[in-house]
């Protein structure tokens, strides 16, 4: 038969100790990342890269201004992940920065480390990104594949702990939003 000829997918890694029914997304924005990831919920690449994120399959993980890079070990050794996102350009942020300034409540949670939930309303701006361009050195040709998966759903429990990265996959981290907002002073930024 000829399905006879096709490889035998490699075995799933065990999770580590801890980890055998971590859930990801656990905060509303980090549901809502996973809720991107939904549309390929039906691809088994899709399973196999949350078990290589239970498993810390991904090493060496980087956030840049909308850009991820990170190293995924492999059932036949390491593979580079680049992850790229659509940067608001300086006009779309000078807005966005204008209509934050209008609004107390949400400069406070975002001091706090929150993400407000009405953010994108009152922004008029969603900071989940709907589409990326994603590479991954493996073989494998589908997009995204079981590395580029397990790189996603590791950044979702980044951004659990810290929604600030979703700005910073737009184009703005974090201290230099805080000081357009007028949040921090020059003499804080320079202890930094």
């Amino acid at each position: 038969m000829y399905w006879d000829f096709y490889p035998r997918a490699a075995p799933r890694p065990k999770a580590k100790l801890g980890k055998e029914r971590k859930k990801f997304g656990t905060t509303w924005w980090g549901k809502k990342w996973i809720g991107i990831l939904s549309k390929f919920e039906h691809d088994q690449r899709m399973s196999r890269g949350r078990a290589y994120a239970r498993a810390d399959m991904v090493k060496k993980f980087n956030i840049a201004k909308c850009l991820i890079s990170a190293n995924v070990k492999g059932s036949s050794g390491n593979y580079k992940v680049k992850i790229n996102f659509k940067k608001f350009n300086d006009q779309e942020w000078g807005k966005i920065i204008r209509k934050m300034t209008t609004k107390p409540i949400l400069l406070s949670k975002l001091l706090n480390n929150e993400m407000p939930e009405d953010i994108e309303k009152s922004v008029g701006h969603s900071f989940i990104p709907k589409s990326f361009n994603a590479e991954c050195s493996c073989p494998d040709y589908a997009n995204p594949c079981k590395h580029i998966a397990a790189v996603f759903y590791t950044l979702a429990d980044e951004i659990d702990y810290e929604p600030m990265i979703l700005f910073k996959l737009k184009g703005i981290d974090k201290e230099e939003l805080f000081s357009k907002l007028g949040m921090i002073d020059e003499t804080e930024k320079k202890k930094r």
